[in-house]
């Protein structure tokens, strides 16, 4: 009777190990670009450049579309872009073209897109992405001529930027079961400032805006002026908990910053984390409102 039961236990504890493994998912996304997102790191010091760190230079979103074939891998995509959350989508287009007539004053605008060559699955059920690595930037210079008749800011003819280069992103494949519906594929990839400087500069030196998901303004009901406090706004802010140490202070100043260059980015390696909530191609997504 002993020797029945070993066998059946055995093969139980094998199929439970199996079944927590991830495993490629097979089907059609598209990545839902409200609760999908991106985060810039890079290296840099603290303490005076005597202790190396890591920075968060900011968040992004995205949006995009992902179908894997396990059959055919040929047929397998991974596409996506990444763009400031100033907007639900993405303002610009890979060309540089401005899409919404309201960016035609902004002084500057950076697209990062990514569109893969070939989609594999290792034995660890990690999916590599190999593909061309794209960074769109739009540039305005800003004329400010102060006199009695000054408007504001005018900014001329739109300088394009864009440069490419070969890139490949690591997911971890969800668990065997977790892609029925929708899911969470998390991935990331390493540039260094040497084969690709463009990108790396224009990430530091973008300004990206908060992300928020769920977001949802409303107008503020006070009729009186000196109690209007503009829309009210509630969402999820995408943080992720880390902050710079804090310089040091001065004792006896109350207004005193802290001592310059206390943090600084070096800027040599770039990574890019991105977080993209896929679900059936298809299915439709909740919008964000008060953008």
């Amino acid at each position: 009777m002993i020797n029945r039961i070993a066998p059946i236990l055995l093969v139980a504890g094998v199929a439970a190990a199996f079944a927590g493994r991830p495993a490629p998912p097979n089907g059609s996304w598209k990545v839902d670009n409200g609760h999908s997102d991106a985060r810039f790191t890079v290296d840099g010091t603290t303490n005076f450049g005597k202790t190396a760190t890591t920075f968060t230079v900011g968040f992004t979103r995205a949006i995009g579309t992902v179908r894997l074939d396990k059959d055919d891998s040929a047929k397998s995509v991974v596409d996506f872009k990444l763009y400031p959350a100033g907007s639900m989508m993405p303002p610009i287009d890979e060309d540089g073209k401005v899409k919404t007539s309201y960016l035609v004053t902004m002084a500057n605008q950076t697209l990062i897109c990514f569109h893969s060559k070939s989609v594999t699955t290792d034995s660890d059920g990690r999916i590599k992405a190999a593909g061309t690595l794209t960074v769109t930037r739009v540039d305005r210079n800003v004329e400010l001529t102060p006199n009695e008749a000054y408007a504001g800011p005018v900014y001329g003819p739109p300088v394009i930027h864009r440069t490419s280069r070969d890139a490949t992103f690591v997911f971890h494949a969800p668990k065997t079961g977790e892609a029925s519906g929708a899911f969470l594929l998390k991935g990331s990839t390493n540039v260094v400032r040497e084969d690709f400087p463009q990108l790396v500069a224009s990430v530091i030196n973008t300004y990206w805006p908060p992300v928020v998901e769920d977001k949802k303004c409303e107008a503020s009901s006070s009729t009186s002026a000196e109690d209007y406090a503009g829309a009210q706004c509630s969402g999820k802010l995408v943080d992720d908990g880390s902050s710079l140490p804090q310089a040091p202070t001065g004792a006896s100043q109350e207004d005193y910053p802290g001592a310059p260059n206390f943090n600084a980015v070096v800027g040599q390696h770039l990574n890019i984390h991105v977080h993209l909530k896929l679900v059936p191609a298809g299915t439709a997504v909740a919008q964000e409102t008060g953008q």
